[in-house]
């Protein structure tokens, strides 16, 4: 996406300025046309830096796609997880990695569990009441709305409970770095954090994620190199609506270069109401249709389900025929890029990569999602039929077994095989051609 001038370009903005000065000149012309638009284009043409903006609900998986796209873990991708945090990625040299954490101040704490509050039916702290007694209450009805709907990721309550809870302990935790009013800005040093590795993970984990305002990571990768930014906004339909709007303010932002809109239609088979009215806000508007992208996540959901397949298939015909569309599977995408160079000595990752997602009481071995839908994929997803690969997955073996059982057999080709067929690889390429 870089661009470099021509040497008969070199002194663009102020050819470019003296024309519309004679345009502004006229009140015939300067009356019909808003140049504004114009201005817009100039920065961007002389400007080595191009923001592409993700945009979409909680659940769509934009921060899990742009993890797959770097194929790094930046951003924290569990699923309901809900905040009004703003990340802008942008490329650095290897030794120059580097995060700067911004929090949210008290007031804004407060009015994002005020909004949970009010969807979870719960009473609201009173005044200014932020006691550790006050808090703990609410934590715990929070917790309670968890239980009784069967877990976290049940339903959509338990995810708006558990996103509370997360907030209210990040709150806790992270007390001395919250002002009343102001948003404080930490480098990663002033954390005590050494590396990228180290503060990416600080700000991954979700309580801390909870409470940041906004996360500027500066990382090596090529996508990044020339001079593109990665921005990943609030959701769309966020608790708190003053973070959904700064969602489309940036969408709108004439220094945005492309939208890529992440929609979870295909794991719903129909779009959120929230899904449609962006949509609709797009294409009626000139300045922003032509310039986005929109991705239909988590696509391997319709490899099970033929009539969440054929559901999809009618959406896509008859709202977006003539769209820029991909269709990808961020998490296979993702993990795929991260086991491709994995070994048995390591177990394909489950000693190192996900040695403390699968770590549980008892001495028992908890199994992560991919491992689940790596064995699903393998098993029914049809999608190795007429492939050189014919793994067998056992039903007397656990999935952790059949991981490790087949990738011993089929190895690396299987691992890049699964990769293409999560559509990422071609999506990075769209982008990188726009």
């Amino acid at each position: 996406m870089a661009v470099q001038l021509l040497p008969q370009c070199e002194n663009l903005r102020e050819h470019v300025e003296t024309i519309l000065n004679l345009w502004q000149q006229d009140p015939t012309l300067s009356a019909k046309q808003d140049t504004t638009r114009v201005q817009a284009s100039l920065s961007k043409a002389i400007s080595p830096t191009f923001e592409i903006v993700f945009a979409g609900a909680f659940s769509a998986g934009k921060s899990m796609l742009i993890n797959a796209l770097l194929e790094r873990e930046l951003l924290y991708s569990a699923e309901g997880h809900a905040t009004g945090t703003e990340c802008y990625i942008s490329y650095a040299e290897p030794d120059a990695e580097r995060v700067v954490l911004t929090f949210l101040s008290e007031r804004q704490v407060q009015e994002q569990m005020a909004a949970f509050c009010t969807r979870l039916g719960l009473a609201l702290p009173s005044g200014n009441n932020l006691e550790e007694v006050t808090l703990n209450r609410l934590k715990e009805q929070a917790e309670a709305i968890v239980q009784q709907e069967g877990g976290k990721s049940k339903s959509e309550r338990a995810k708006q409970a558990d996103a509370l809870r997360l907030l209210i302990e990040g709150f806790q935790q992270n007390r001395a770095r919250i002002h009343p009013t102001e948003n404080r800005v930490f480098s990663m040093e002033q954390l005590n954090l050494g590396n990228l590795r180290e503060a990416a993970s600080f700000a991954r984990r979700g309580a801390n994620s909870a409470v940041l305002r906004k996360i500027e990571y500066y990382c090596h990768h090529p996508l990044l190199e020339d001079g593109n930014v990665i921005v990943d906004t609030p959701g769309i339909d966020a608790p708190v609506k003053a973070d959904a709007e700064r969602t489309y303010q940036k969408i709108a932002d004439p220094n945005t270069s492309a939208v890529v809109c992440v929609l979870k239609c295909a794991t719903t088979g129909e779009l959120t109401k929230e899904e449609t009215e962006l949509i609709e806000h797009i294409q009626s508007s000139e300045s922003i249709r032509d310039r986005v992208f929109y991705v239909f996540n988590r696509i391997d959901e319709t490899w099970y389900n033929s009539q969440l397949r054929q559901r999809l298939e009618t959406i896509i015909d008859q709202q977006f025929r003539q769209a820029r569309l991909f269709k990808t599977s961020a998490l296979l995408g993702f993990y795929g890029s991260q086991i491709r160079e994995t070994t048995r000595e390591t177990r394909f990752g489950l000693d190192t990569i996900f040695a403390e997602s699968i770590k549980e009481l008892g001495g028992r071995e908890q199994t992560p999602q991919f491992i689940s839908e790596f064995v699903k994929y393998c098993s029914s997803s049809g999608r190795l039929v007429g492939s050189p690969f014919r793994p067998s997955v056992h039903g007397y073996e656990t999935p952790i077994d059949n991981y490790v059982r087949i990738l011993s057999e089929w190895g690396k080709p299987l691992i890049e095989y699964m990769i293409k067929d999560s559509g990422i690889e071609e999506f990075l390429s769209g982008i990188t051609r726009y």
